[in-house]
């Protein structure tokens, strides 16, 4: 196991797209040879030039992390299952995610972790870049207007929204103990960082959000009026998630819109979406809930599952997601309809309870649904969980309303809300 601070050694090194192979070394037994082809010396990254493949580097973390992490908050809460009678599913891992009994030398966990962290890094380390490392000029051979300030916004960017996002995944999802949530925050290897609780990294997601939205505003291009309401929908989101609906509501309010196209993790066949090489049809580890195959049943677009294989021998049903049947198909992360869903819950928690209800049945017409004629608290939680299937928004719905931990057996076996701090953190981090 490796600990953030580790990888963070390595990082510095390297980038995380480009890492050291077997050729590392040789030079100290040939001498007079070219330096090794894949590797790419961080500092040799400081230039103008590099910014593209930098801003690359960070959104790459974030399709690693995402998927991977979706799936597992899935299985933690009860959306996703882990039965060995389905034809697939054989990590213990993942048997200790579903029942809650997750200990910190959980290899998965660990493998999702150290991806968020490494991402978080990238992010932050793009800002430190763009600030005091790349000297930015004009190509004078070149008719771009202010190329310069360009690059230097679109690096700035790009690293304060991607370390808000990073932020607010480990404030999300990730916890010290059973209940506690939060993470470890590190830029010198050398010297851990303490743990930072989840309220507090909220507050610096906030914070990195509203520099993004800055350097949109300056950029002043032709996506700037959506990077705004992206950014707002999720600063509704974090406002939501660290307790403060009002502001969720007010936030959601200039958020995306119907009509705007969705943040999605993005995939190749080479790079999969773990839906799909976890939890479908490349391999079924994690399986769905039967009631999203009643929903699906009833015509509910947003829902769509199949039958997943099993075993032989095995008699019961299970279903799996298909919505992405593809290794390559995109995950939502942000869309315009859960930014509906988070004002309709202000105004329904506020006591308007009719500004709640068209919203609501603006995201079913949206899915070719009919309208709902009332709206209280558990058909708002219930479209919530129809409209965010596989999102990974379940685990944090469990915890905010006091909605029991089940799965297959009934109640959770273990204590785990949270995934955990893994164990390469812990022991390698005197301040957990």
């Amino acid at each position: 196991m490796r600990s953030t601070s580790l990888h963070l050694r390595g990082l510095a090194l390297a980038t995380a797209a480009l890492t050291a192979g077997s050729l590392a070394g040789c030079d100290q037994f040939v001498e007079d040879i070219e330096g090794p082809v894949d590797r790419v010396v961080s500092d040799s990254l400081d230039t103008q030039e590099a910014v593209p493949f930098l801003i690359t580097g960070v959104k790459e973390g974030f399709n690693d992390t995402y998927d991977a992490l979706a799936v597992q908050a899935e299985l933690l809460s009860d959306v996703g299952v882990f039965d060995r009678g389905v034809d697939g599913a054989t990590f213990p891992s993942f048997n200790d995610i579903d029942d809650g009994d997750i200990q910190t030398d959980n290899n998965s966990v660990d493998g999702v972790y150290n991806a968020l962290n490494e991402y978080r890094f990238l992010a932050d380390d793009l800002v430190r870049r763009a600030t005091e490392t790349i000297e930015f000029a004009d190509d004078p051979d070149t008719e771009t207007v202010d190329e310069a300030t360009t690059d230097r916004l679109e690096a700035l960017y790009a690293g304060a929204f991607h370390g808000a996002v990073a932020r607010y995944l480990l404030a999300t999802y990730f916890g010290l103990e059973p209940t506690v949530g939060g993470g470890v925050i590190t830029d010198d290897p050398d010297s851990p960082g303490p743990f930072v609780p989840s309220a507090e990294l909220y507050d610096q997601a906030e914070a990195l959000l509203v520099e993004a939205q800055g350097h949109a505003a300056e950029l002043a291009d032709d996506d700037t009026a959506y990077r705004t309401r992206l950014v707002n929908s999720l600063r509704a989101r974090v406002a939501l998630y660290a307790g403060d609906r009002s502001r969720a509501g007010a936030l959601a309010a200039e958020g995306l819109r119907a009509g705007d196209p969705a943040f999605t993790g993005n995939y190749a066949s080479t790079s999969n979406n773990n839906w799909w090489s976890q939890a479908g049809r490349g391999r079924t580890q994690v399986a769905v809930a039967d009631r999203f195959a009643a929903y699906a049943a009833g015509g509910d677009s947003r829902v769509a599952v199949e039958e997943a294989p099993t075993v032989s021998g095995e008699t019961r049903t299970f279903y799996r997601q298909a919505l992405y049947t593809d290794a390559a198909d995109r995950i939502p992360f942000a869309t315009w309809q859960e930014t509906a869903l988070i004002e309709a819950e202000a105004a329904l928690f506020a006591g308007d309870a009719a500004g709640a209800l068209a919203l609501v049945n603006a995201v079913r017409a949206d899915a070719g649904l009919d309208a709902l004629e009332a709206l209280d608290q558990a058909t708002l939680i219930e479209e919530r969980d129809r409209t965010l299937f596989t999102q990974g928004h379940r685990l944090v719905d469990q915890r905010r309303f006091d909605l029991p931990f089940t799965n297959l057996d009934g109640p959770l076996a273990g204590p785990w809300r949270y995934l955990p701090i893994t164990e390469g953190e812990r022991n390698g981090n005197p301040n957990v």
